[in-house]
């Protein structure tokens, strides 16, 4: 197992990391750890338009991101990712949502630990690829750091080696999935505490990181780091990752350069997605600049009118 590959991780974000999120992300980084949105395993099984789910186009390294409870599912679903290339599938056991619970995954299952061990025996069987988990360090109001110690305690007898932790306890009931992200406290303490008491398993630290200076900080203590929102709102920060965090020289691009290869990206891709969702990974480059909101808006009535050639050229008089 490469134990510098998930030194830096962008986390799964429901709606955020897509196909062509992802595509962005690697034009601004080779070696970040990239990950999909959490698929459930009935639409991973059943869906009519699998490739446009699940495609990976070189995107390496990349998780999978899958949520279910059902063993058997998890297995089908182990055996379709075979054919895509991905470096690892990831078992979603940290979302908060409701709609999550009521399919019975995510973290809800923290209660379940013998039920998580059995799934992630499960998908270790059914797949040559490496299987991972996603959690919280606790559920509603088990707070204790024993509570999250049995937790690993358990499933990681099903095998798995590497385990990404949201430093804070899902709160079912009464908290929003955005709010689930800033007001459970964090508790790095608790991470920095399993990882002395299973030392064989690789712990990445997740929730609070704001800056890719603290993101080098934490790096130091655990791991590997994973960020979400952070890059969601300024996916240009991934360029300084590959020297920062690999000590490797990334290939000199200016903004300009990056959006002309997203646009080409975009122009292969345009007969199979709507220009809204190709374009959605570029438009969080307007959160909080000056003119951003107006300069969007234009944007938006572009978008409405499939006006692809000036689109690219009003984004690149924008970073110009």
């Amino acid at each position: 197992m490469n134990k510098n590959l998930r030194k830096f991780c962008v986390a799964p974000m429901m709606g955020y990391t897509t196909p062509h999120a992802r595509r962005l992300y690697r034009i601004l980084s080779k070696k970040a750890f990239l990950f999909t949105e959490m698929i459930p395993t009935k639409t991973l099984i059943n869906s009519t338009k699998i490739n446009l789910l699940i495609e990976n186009n070189n995107q390496n390294p990349i998780a999978l991101q899958v949520g279910g409870s059902d063993y058997k599912e998890l297995e089908k679903c182990c055996k379709i990712a075979q054919n895509y290339n991905y470096d690892e599938i990831n078992l979603n056991v940290g979302c908060p949502s409701k709609a999550v619970q009521k399919g019975s995954f995510g973290a809800c299952l923290m209660k379940k630990k013998y039920l998580v061990q059995e799934c992630l025996k499960a998908m270790i069987n059914n797949c040559d690829k490496e299987v991972t988990l996603k959690c919280r360090i606790g559920i509603n109001n088990q707070t204790s750091y024993d509570f999250f110690k049995d937790f690993i305690d358990v499933v990681v007898q099903s095998g798995i080696k590497v385990v990404y932790v949201h430093a804070r306890n899902a709160i079912l009931n009464g908290l929003s999935p955005k709010n689930n992200r800033t007001i459970p406290p964090l508790k790095y303490e608790y991470v920095e505490k399993i990882k002395d008491d299973f030392p064989e398993v690789q712990f990445i630290i997740n929730g609070g990181i704001t800056s890719l200076s603290q993101a080098y900080e934490l790096n130091k203590k655990y791991d590997g780091i994973m960020v979400g929102r952070l890059i969601q709102s300024n996916p240009f920060c991934l360029l300084d990752v590959d020297k920062t965090f690999f000590n490797e020289d990334a290939d000199i691009k200016n903004y300009q350069n990056i959006v002309f290869e997203y646009f080409n990206y975009i122009k292969q891709k345009i007969d199979e997605d709507s220009i809204f969702r190709l374009l959605s990974p570029l438009l969080y480059i307007f959160f909080g600049v000056p003119n951003g909101k107006k300069f969007k808006s234009e944007i938006h009535q572009k978008i409405k009118n499939n006006d692809i050639d000036n689109l690219e050229k009003m984004f690149l008089q924008f970073i110009g």
